[in-house]
């Protein structure tokens, strides 16, 4: 089947996956919670404090669901999952806009957020895109990515205008009522290409996940992009810090805020386009790279190095989450997808989620982000290397789709 008959075939569940990702947590939290802070600050007291450990919350509350989403998507399907879960995170966001009035139950419905909307991350829906594409595989998980990197851009400005028109009860109302879009949408047509056929035995998949859970390969692979997630992301939440640092003004430094966000976006659709064609791990290696690079040039304190350091950190940060589904389904096969993924997804987030914190951390103690940004190439290495370890993965026609775990 060539790329073209799978698109042509696939288009629906990718669009749905597309929708579904968009609108799910790892769309509209992050990006949104930050525009809520201001008026929470007058409402209930909540500080940067208080804000920050909400985010943790919610960071290790979606990667403590990761095993439990991943079981859920392989024995019901992923459509059941996000659904479900589509369900409970937009009723959280209603208790939100209509039950928040004190700090406390701000902390706990966020970390609510993360641990019920947890399977409307990834997880959910490349498992059902990656049974309709084998040739253009890494083309249609990036796509799936993009349409977070659509919602980073688009949703935050309309929240906060309604909240700035309406007030911020409105606000969560309106997340509440955008991410139950996606319900219908996850419904009708995210379909695994195999949904239809039996499932094997739950005994047959639970054996072949603990043993593909001991293999060396598992365990590599989650530390790669761990490695990556802890060398890139601080970098990429600090970036204004830094950029007004250096002495640059809030509009100056936005401004490469967007370049680093539509960097995000090209890398994602340019990593998965070329992962089709070239081994994945040497994209993983180029991108640590790029972001290594940019890491030095951004010690070195030089402003012409600047637009480059927001590209290449973008490159760096938009191949991680593509990349990790591609080689999870090339190295490990589609039966027991959603728990693989899961496992290295949770590992994968929580990484993501500590690395502003030790970026913040080394500036706090050094009075600059020189240090932390000397780190950070060092890590890039690190990282490299673990990639380069990862061995030939086969190539995975309908014959070849289930490899058994040696």
């Amino acid at each position: 089947m060539t790329k073209c008959d799978e698109f042509s075939r696939g288009w629906p569940t990718l669009l749905a996956a597309m929708f579904g990702s968009a609108v799910g947590i790892s769309g509209l939290l992050a990006y949104n919670l930050g525009l809520f802070v201001k008026d929470l600050t007058g409402a209930i007291g909540l500080s940067r404090t208080h804000f920050g450990t909400s985010v943790l919350l919610a960071t290790f509350g979606m990667a403590m669901m990761m095993p439990i989403v991943g079981w859920l998507v392989d024995r019901l399907s992923g459509r059941t999952a996000a659904a479900g879960s589509a369900v409970l995170l937009s009723l959280t966001f209603v208790a939100m806009g209509t039950m928040m009035h004190s700090v406390p139950v701000f902390l706990a419905l966020v970390a609510l957020l993360g641990v019920l909307g947890s399977a409307t991350t990834p997880v959910s829906f490349t498992r059902a895109v990656t049974t309709w594409f084998e040739e253009a595989r890494g083309l249609a998980l990036a796509l799936i990515m993009t349409g977070i990197g659509v919602s980073s851009v688009s949703v935050p400005r309309i929240t906060a205008a309604v909240i700035e028109t309406w007030g911020w009860q409105s606000g969560f109302l309106l997340l509440a009522a955008i991410s139950a879009l996606s319900i219908p949408v996850t419904l009708w047509l995210l379909r695994s290409r195999d949904e239809q056929g039996s499932k094997a035995p739950a005994r047959v998949t639970n054996a072949r996940f603990t043993a593909i859970r001991r293999r060396g390969l598992f365990w590599l692979q989650a530390t790669a992009f761990a490695t990556m997630a802890l060398t890139f992301f601080g970098m990429m939440v600090h970036l204004v810090p830094m950029l007004r640092d250096q002495g640059l003004t809030s509009r100056a430094a936005a401004g490469y805020v967007s370049l680093l966000g539509g960097s995000i976006i090209c890398s994602r659709v340019l990593v998965g386009w070329l992962a089709d064609m070239v081994h994945a791990p040497w994209l993983a290696m180029a991108s640590c790279a790029s972001g290594g690079l940019a890491c030095a040039a951004m010690a070195s304190g030089y402003p012409s190095c600047l637009p480059f350091v927001s590209i290449a950190v973008g490159v760096a940060v938009g191949a991680e989450t593509d990349l990790l589904g591609y080689l999870t389904a090339r190295y490990f096969g589609l039966q027991v997808y959603g728990r693989v993924y899961a496992w290295q997804y949770g590992l994968f987030i929580v990484a993501a989620g500590s690395s502003p914190a030790w970026v913040g951390f080394v500036r706090d103690r050094t009075g600059s982000y020189s240090a932390g940004l000397l780190i950070s190439a060092g890590l890039s290495l690190v990282a490299m290397f673990i990639f380069f370890l990862l061995p030939p993965y086969r190539e995975t026609r309908s014959q070849q789709a289930e490899p058994e775990p040696t």
